[in-house]
């Protein structure tokens, strides 16, 4: 067997970079078409901040990481740390960039202050944790994402999480199927995205 789940480690920083862009959704890669500022919203943080809470796919022949699972142990908590250690970050690198758009703003805005419904507040305390799960295409379909599924759920276990849920974009198909697979049920949707959740008992 040539491929492990390692804990994530702050040098598997590039690798991450270029695997969540290669997998991103084709819509948000249009918005945000720069690979270092696409990661900034969706995995930077957790190679930075929450590595202890994060896995990788790692090719022990090609000495490579091909997937993660990024975690977080309280979504409350850890938007808010977002808002406060990242979103200075990404204004800037769009400045830089020159990316003005009314649909880049909008989306962005939306990214790092998500709604503070009483429906969101609600099921968050219901499935506290959230993940994101991304794998090379290459690597896809032999079951590398049930494993990383099955590690976090453990590790969420340990640290007593309740539940767990993930976003996902509505035309991801696969991704959906693959979700409902793993006993995830849709808890919430919003403009954007599919809310898949699942409760956790010890």
């Amino acid at each position: 067997m040539t491929i492990v789940i390692q804990k994530l480690e702050r040098k598997n920083e590039d690798a991450l970079i270029d695997i969540c862009f290669i997998t991103g959704d084709k819509f948000l890669k249009k918005t945000f078409p720069n690979p270092y500022l696409f990661s900034l919203f969706w995995c930077l943080y957790y190679v930075r901040y929450e590595t202890n809470n994060c896995f990788v796919v790692f090719d022990l022949k090609t000495k490579k990481v091909v997937g993660y699972i990024l975690s977080t142990l309280n979504t409350e908590i850890q938007e808010e740390d977002f808002k406060e250690k990242m979103a200075p970050i990404i204004k800037q690198k769009m400045k830089e960039l020159h990316i003005r758009s009314l649909r880049s703003r909008l989306v962005a805005l939306f990214v790092m202050n998500k709604p503070k419904t009483k429906k969101r507040k609600r099921f968050l305390n219901e499935y506290p944790g959230h993940l994101h799960i991304d794998i090379l295409p290459d690597y896809q379909r032999q079951g590398f994402g049930h494993r990383l599924m099955n590690t976090l759920e453990s590790h969420f276990k340990e640290k007593c999480v309740t539940g767990y849920h993930l976003e996902v974009s509505s035309n991801n198909k696969l991704g959906i199927s693959f979700y409902r697979k793993y006993g995830l049920e849709l808890i919430s949707k919003n403009r954007f995205s599919l809310i898949f959740g699942k409760k956790l008992t010890k």
